[in-house]
Parts: C-alpha cells; structure tokens; sequence
C-alpha cells in the first residue's frame, strides 16, 4: 500500500490548484468559460464510451494505430480515431508522433481487472440510467422531489434489483470507492482496539473486509438486504475471512445488532433526509451498548466557496434519493438530536471524513 500524503499537504496542494484553476479562468471571456463547464458533459461520454469498449485493454502491450484499435475490439475505424483523439485531449491516451495511441496513467486505470481499476465508477457515472436521473435536475429544483422515478419510472434501489446490469454496476462501483477511501481512513484512525464491527448498510462488506484485516482480532458482522448475502460471501470469502463475520439480513430501520463495540455507516445517511437519517440513528441508539462507538464515514460541506466534491455529491443524492450532504453543524445536531455525542471529526485526503459520536443522553 502507497503511502498516504499528510492532510494539510493535500489541502495545501489543493488550494494551489485551485487558485491556479482560477487565474486561468479570468484569463478567458465568461462566455467561453460558461461553454468550457458546460460542456463537461463530453469528457464523461467519451471516457465512457472507451471505457465500455475496452479499448485501454487493448493497449496494454503497446501503442496501436486507430486501425488496429477498430479491429480488435469491432469499431469503426474512423470513429475508433476520432474517439482516441478526443479522450487524448483530457489525458487519457496519448498520441504518439507516428500516429498510434498508448496507455497514460488516467487510462491504465480504466482497465479490466486490475487491482486500482475505476472502471466500475465509470460505467456508472456514464451509464445512460444514471445520466438520465441527471436529467432531472432542473425539475428536481423546481419542486423538491427526487427525480429518479420520473426517469426510470422506479425508485434507484428497485430499478437496481430490476436491472441487473446496472446493478452489479453500481455494487462494484460502490465496492470500489469503499477501497478508494481506505488507505486515507486507515491512515488516521486505529481500528484494533475494537472487539466487534458491525458495518450497516456496508453493500458486499469491502469496508468490513478492510476493517477485520486491518484488526486480526475482530469479528464482523454486516447488515444488509438479504439479495447482498452471496457477493458479501465471494468478497470475504475471498479476503479469507469468511468465518469471521456474519451475515444479518434486515433493514436498519427496524433493529440493530446489539453486541458491537464499533458501529460502521459508510456513505448510508447522505442517502436519506434528516428525519430517515434521524430514525436510522434513533434505532442504533436503542440498541448499542453504551460505550459503543460509531464511526460515520461520510462527506462534511466546507463554508462558502471552498472547491469541494461533497458538493456537486450532495445535488447526486438530492436527485437519486432525496438525500443530502452535511456541514459539520448538521452533522453535529443529527447526532446530539438522537442521543449521540460527537467526539471528534477527522478530515481525510479523501472525499470522506471520520464522525465519530459515542452514545450520550437518550432523546
């Protein structure tokens, strides 16, 4: 595992990107700037669109002319090209002085079946459900409503049991990001000195296979819907882990495993507004023992205009979802308001930060 940069450096090197990012702006007419980002829409189809085709695959052993690309993969030579010259443009592929295309860093990463792969985050971000829910967003602001049902004429969480492609999509991006943000999680907080993780709403259990190989001693236990229970098995099952946790099918809504010293919520309450996220959290206190940790890995919004993901993140949730992203007063009043006392909140170099609460007076 890379070392992980410290945070204020990160930050530190963000801000002068940003700063950079900015001055290069005022240097264009507004309205050139206003087409530039609205046209970003074109880099997410076009990287798509490699991505789906497989052609970063098929340059791993070498620069290929568009020519041989077309072939092996079964495009249109000339579309092939265009398609290599555009997504160049954005740094992924190069173009090399004899005309063929290589590999860069952005494109080996959108690989088949290597262990630092985003082509699971890709495929979703471009899949045409989850651009058509973007779709909505005007709509979506207009009244308040979640626009998923109005494009795929479904809640999200049906149409993924519906649609079995995109679903297995969406889980293995899902599975993906979990391990994204692991090396910065595990980098600022000591998971050993627990007993027993209980991680709710934790999808094929990626972040509990880190957690318990990060802590040898631990047991694990997931809750999830009952359709999750043969990926969670293949993914720790695979981890070699299989018999150190348990499967418990259920919603968290309802009930809430009462043995565990550490409770996991990653990225689950964005998905929900403040009453939903108030009862999930109200039926984890009543269940926890009270001295019980939980630990919320989840975005935290920066004041004013400070650049940052969680906020374009917090439009996805309001449109898939209903749910929202939250600065640290929210944050900080969720928890107080279902018997839960805040004790520290550690930023990452990654998009999530660490809540961790401990059970306070009971509401």
């Amino acid at each position: 595992m890379s070392r992980v940069p410290p945070t204020r450096l990160v930050r530190a090197a963000t801000t002068v990107r940003t700063t950079v990012q900015k001055l290069a702006a005022r240097m264009v007419p507004p309205e050139v700037g206003v087409l530039e980002l609205a046209s970003g829409f074109m880099a997410t189809h076009a990287v798509y669109a490699a991505t789906r085709l497989r052609i970063p695959d098929t340059l791993v052993a070498g620069p290929l002319s568009p020519a041989d690309v077309a072939a092996r993969v079964g495009t249109h030579e000339d579309a092939t090209h265009r398609l290599l010259r555009a997504c160049a443009m954005w740094g992924v592929f190069s173009e090399e002085p004899d005309g063929r295309f290589a590999l860069t860093p952005l494109a080996d990463r959108l690989r088949t079946g290597t262990r630092d792969s985003m082509r699971a985050v890709v495929l979703m971000l471009g899949d045409p459900s989850y651009q058509r829910v973007w779709a909505e967003l005007a709509t979506t602001v207009r009244t308040g409503e979640p626009g998923a049902e109005r494009a795929l004429g479904r809640s999200i969480w049906e149409h993924l049991e519906h649609d079995a492609e995109f679903g297995d999509v969406f889980h293995a991006a899902m599975t993906r990001l979990s391990a994204l943000d692991w090396p910065a999680v595990s980098a600022v907080y000591d998971f050993t000195r627990f007993s027993r993780v209980v991680d709710l709403g934790g999808g094929h259990g990626q972040l509990l296979a880190l957690v318990l190989g990060a802590a040898p001693a631990a047991e694990g236990v997931l809750v999830e819907r009952s359709s999750m229970a043969d990926g969670a098995a293949r993914l720790l099952g695979e981890a070699g882990l299989g018999d150190r946790y348990r499967f418990e099918a259920g919603s968290f809504f309802d009930t809430v495993p009462p043995d565990g010293d550490l409770y996991l919520l990653r990225r689950v309450l964005h998905d929900y507004d403040d009453a939903q996220a108030a009862a999930i959290l109200t039926t984890l206190r009543e269940h926890v023992r009270e001295r019980a940790t939980l630990l919320v890995l989840d975005g935290v919004v920066p004041p004013g205009n400070t650049p940052d993901f969680s906020k374009a993140l917090d439009l996805d949730m309001m449109l898939f979802v209903g749910g929202r992203e939250r600065t640290e007063p929210q944050w900080r009043a969720l928890l107080a308001d279902t018997g839960f006392r805040t004790t520290r909140i550690v930023p990452t170099v990654s998009p999530v930060s660490l809540i961790e609460a401990v059970p306070g007076r009971k509401p």
